[in-house]
């Protein structure tokens, strides 16, 4: 600056209590969580041979069996009825379509007599 230019930080400084203080925060809500979408990752291999599968219940077992072996890490899963009750496929519509999906060549059936089959996902790398 030149020479004779008084220049002082201090006259441009506001007087105390000139600026009201900032208000307290409301309380702040937490941010909502957000819901986990249920998804369901199915191999290429999977989607080709469910092609030629003529029954609906074939894609529902087909997808419960992927969930559920991506959920516990174990291609071999337990397969309740009542657990596909609650997909919409009785008793009868679980082993027409097991059958199906055997003949696919998508899964292996261990049969047990009076247990829940357990089911052995293959190709699913």
């Amino acid at each position: 600056m030149s020479g004779g230019d008084d220049f002082k930080i201090e006259d441009f400084r506001l007087p105390p209590g000139a600026v009201p203080p900032s208000p307290a925060p409301a309380t702040a809500r937490p941010k909502p969580r957000r819901r986990m979408e249920c998804f369901t990752r199915v191999p290429c291999v999977w989607r080709d041979r469910l092609a030629g599968a003529g029954h609906i219940a074939s894609y529902r077992v087909a997808l419960h069996l992927l969930h559920e072996a991506w959920k516990t890490h174990d291609p071999t899963v337990p397969l309740s009825n009542l657990a596909l009750a609650r997909e919409g496929v009785s008793r009868r519509q679980k082993w027409r379509a097991l059958v199906e999906l055997e003949r696919l060549g998508l899964i292996a059936i261990d049969r047990r007599p009076r247990r829940s089959p357990r089911i052995t996902l293959l190709l699913t790398a």
